[in-house]
Order: C-alpha cells, then sequence, then structure tokens
C-alpha cells in the first residue's frame, strides 16, 4: 500500500511495507515537524498588499498547519485570509491596521478587528468564534 497522507494535518502516513529502513526520516518529520507546527508553530502573514491563501501543502511545512496566525501589514482595508475547510482551531492575533476575515473559499468567516486576539474554529461549516483575549 502506498503513502497517503492524513485529511487535517497533511502528516504522511506511511503505507504497510514501505519505506523499509528509512521511514524513520518520515516519521521524524511528522513528529518533529509537522506535528509540532500544528500544536506550536506560528504563521506571519502580511495582508498589506491583498488577501492571503495559506499554505496548505502534504508533508512539509505550510502556513495552514500553524496553530498561531500573526497577521501584519497597513492594508487600510479589510482582507481575507482563506483557509482550508477542515477542522483546525486558530489563535489570530491581528496586528494590521484593519479588520481581517478568516474563512474557507467558500463560507462567509469570522471578522478579527484590528489589534484584536482570537481563538477561532472551523466547525464544517464556518469559522466560529472559541474565545477572546
Amino acid at each position: 500500500m502506498a503513502s497517503t497522507y492524513s485529511t487535517s494535518l497533511r502528516i504522511e502516513l506511511i503505507g504497510n511495507g514501505d519505506q523499509s529502513g528509512t521511514w524513520g526520516t518520515t516519521t521524524n518529520n511528522n513528529l518533529g515537524t509537522l506535528i509540532e507546527q500544528a500544536i506550536a508553530g506560528t504563521a506571519s502573514i502580511d495582508v498589506t498588499a491583498a488577501d492571503v491563501t495559506l499554505t496548505n501543502l502534504n508533508g512539509v511545512s505550510d502556513q495552514a498547519r500553524c496553530a498561531a496566525i500573526l497577521v501584519t501589514g497597513t492594508p487600510g482595508v479589510s482582507r481575507n485570509i482563506i483557509a482550508p475547510a477542515v477542522s483546525k482551531l486558530f489563535v489570530i492575533s491581528n496586528t494590521s491596521n484593519a479588520a481581517v476575515v478568516i474563512k474557507t473559499a467558500t463560507s462567509t468567516g469570522y471578522s478579527i478587528a484590528s489589534n484584536n486576539t482570537v481563538l477561532v474554529y472551523y466547525n464544517g461549516t464556518d469559522f466560529i468564534l472559541v474565545g477572546q483575549a
């Protein structure tokens, strides 16, 4: 069975009998990089120029896997941060000078005012507020 990737965190799931003698490299990447990023990683996102779609990659570091998002920039207008439509909690700290909306490509999203920090969750339909600092 060939390796596949998990739906939410996109970590490599080694197929039975695959990677004989080298599976430790994949396991170390999954545990020491990708899962660590999902629990404690921060992605810095600059929204000055445009909306931002979070990178969402299989088996390598990306923005959408991070536990926290630090929003920076001086857009002067509200911007969207587009995340994958998978179950996920994000701590979002908006230090930009305008509101940002965390959303999926097809949802309405949740608006975060400038200089606010929130905990949001994608519930399968849209992002909802869990808590605010």
